[in-house]
């Protein structure tokens, strides 16, 4: 008999820092439709797509988010 796998509820990801939400559970479908094409940041394939519909792996994007957050903030105020 096969386990069955539980999701993270996205209220419990969100709270404890485990990275992006990709379940599903907020009307934003992720998965690219079973055709892997080139992701926008690291160029190899994937199934997965961003917010904005590009593809995109998971973990490619949750280390951009933290990135980008780490430059912002450690940016001087002007």
């Amino acid at each position: 008999m096969a386990r069955r796998r539980t999701r993270t509820s996205a209220s419990k990801a969100r709270s404890t820092g485990d990275g992006l939400d990709w379940s599903g559970d907020d009307g934003i479908s992720h998965w690219g439709g079973g055709q892997r094409r080139p992701c926008r940041i690291c160029r190899n394939p994937a199934f997965l797509v961003d917010d904005d519909g590009r593809p995109c792996h998971k973990v490619c994007a949750e280390t951009e988010a933290r990135t980008t957050a780490a430059a912002a903030a450690s940016a001087i105020p002007a």
